[in-house]
């Protein structure tokens, strides 16, 4: 049976409840932090100070390019170091950029000063400085406030026992200063010590939360920044080369259907038509049964452009979107399916990734998975949308150079996506692609714009509608498409 669910959006997690002991740990780890900071701070910023400032005056005379040089790596390994700290007492996450490399074949001196060119360098030098200069308010701050937290306790201790060892004359606590009777002196010390030490128990655990969360911003924003966006860059080149290449599979799948199927219609066609036209005169009943041939053969013909044509933009999934057209995808296949889509709004190249995900993953268990059942999930996670695909069967499923799961792979990092397939042994296949929903949405070749526009009937105003000329002034031969 077929069926699709509407559900509402996943629940979020539940919020993690206050620990005595993960409190008093974030503090002493962020105590420890700002101390080693402190240290380390001090060395650093001496040492890279006075090579930088070394070499920045004697660069004239070239001597100050090794030293700019020593100051920088100084600068970077101080900023290893620092990265470390961070995330081991902090959480915090710190990954390192990776640096500039000099070019293929330069000289020993361009290889010397390729360091002095990495915008990393001068971020490693420029965080020794401010994590510095932060530290020298943050370290005091939390030192202040842990140590007064421990005057809840401590303080009246402290004054009973001096009260107890000093002699009467001796013991001017707070009650006296504030000019309190001598019977009420040692009760309202040890009061205001408890609120003093209160008001610094209370208040030390958002003050520590702040100060680390300001080192942890620093140190992401100078330490580690250009990691995101190296990894940016890299995952849209990746993604374009996979859009290269499902562009290209795409388009050699459409040549080999339009050549094996639609083309060779045509051909039949009109060797049948001329047959007819030479048997008109001659035989008019034989050549009106070659026109009824000819007519199916055009009909046929026109089925499967219309089918190719829903192979590149299904009209459903524009008209009655994606849950209405996952559902005919669970209709019409083989196995029984059900499908569940969450109310959630995507953008519309998400959805057409996800639609041909679906489709060739039910398609592939159909055939290779020997399952009984198949569940298909699309949900909105955050910024993501996923789409997981499970069923029963025998598993053991790899990606194959050229196989539907690797080609779905490409599809997906076309849009920046990530594709996993979980299929172990006698326990069904997993297939799951997650899309951001602020990926771009990959180039449509324009033959298959033209082929849908012209085989499904689609209005021009639809996204992959693209300026064109009139059917009449087409080229003949099918085969041709592929060159426009």
């Amino acid at each position: 049976m077929n069926t699709m669910t509407m559900s509402p959006p996943a629940e979020t997690p539940p919020v993690q409840r206050w620990s005595a002991r993960r409190w008093a740990t974030r503090i002493g780890l962020f105590l420890a932090y700002a101390f080693v900071s402190l240290v380390l701070g001090a060395l650093g910023f001496s040492i890279v100070l006075t090579l930088l400032a070394a070499g920045a005056g004697t660069v004239v005379i070239w001597i100050g390019l090794p030293i700019l040089v020593g100051g920088v790596l100084t600068a970077h390994g101080f900023a290893t170091v620092g990265r470390a700290l961070g995330s081991s007492l902090l959480g915090a996450d710190l990954p390192r950029p990776a640096p500039k490399q000099a070019p293929e074949g330069a000289g020993r001196a361009r290889r010397l000063v390729t360091p002095l060119t990495d915008p990393q360098s001068w971020l490693d030098a420029l965080w020794i400085l401010a994590n510095f200069l932060l530290v020298l308010i943050t370290f005091p701050l939390a030192l202040t406030w842990a140590v007064g937290s421990l005057a809840i306790i401590g303080g009246p201790v402290s004054t009973l026992v001096l009260d107890r060892v000093l002699p009467e004359d001796d013991v001017n606590g707070l009650g006296a200063l504030l000019g309190a009777p001598e019977q009420y002196q040692l009760a309202l010390d040890i009061v205001l010590q408890v609120a003093m030490g209160l008001f610094f128990l209370l208040t030390v655990g958002p003050l520590v939360r702040g100060l680390s969360a300001a080192h942890r911003g620093l140190a992401h924003g100078l330490l580690s920044s250009r990691y995101e966006t190296q990894q940016r860059l890299l995952r849209t080149q990746e993604s374009r080369a996979a859009g290269r290449a499902a562009e290209s599979t795409a388009l050699r799948r459409l040549e080999r259907d339009l050549h094996d199927g639609p083309q060779q219609r045509l051909v039949r066609a009109t060797m049948d038509l001329a047959r007819a036209e030479s048997l008109a005169a001659e035989n008019p009943e034989k050549a009106g049964e070659v026109m009824r041939q000819t007519r199916e053969q055009l009909g046929l013909t026109l089925d499967d452009l219309r089918r190719l044509s829903r192979g590149i933009a299904p009209p459903i999934l524009v008209d009655r979107g994606l849950a209405a057209a996952l559902t005919e995808l669970a209709a019409i296949s083989p196995l029984p399916a059900t499908v569940q889509c969450r109310d959630v709004e995507l953008p519309e190249h998400v959805e057409i990734g996800i639609y041909y995900v679906v489709s060739e993953s039910l398609t592939n268990a159909a055939k290779h998975s020997g399952a009984q059942q198949v569940h298909v999930d699309v949900a909105r996670i955050g910024d993501d949308a996923q789409v997981r695909i499970q069923d029963d069967g025998r598993g053991g499923a790899e990606m194959r150079t050229g196989g539907g799961l690797a080609g779905l792979a490409g599809r997906v990092a076309s849009l920046e996506g990530t594709f996993t397939v979980t299929s172990p042994v006698g326990r069904g296949t997993q297939v799951e692609a997650v899309i951001p929903c602020a990926s771009r949405s990959p180039m449509i070749p324009r033959c298959c714009a033209r082929v849908c526009a012209c085989c499904s009937k689609m209005p021009d105003t639809r996204w992959w509608a693209r300026p064109r000329p009139a059917p009449s002034s087409w080229p003949a031969p099918w085969s041709s498409a592929l060159s426009w």
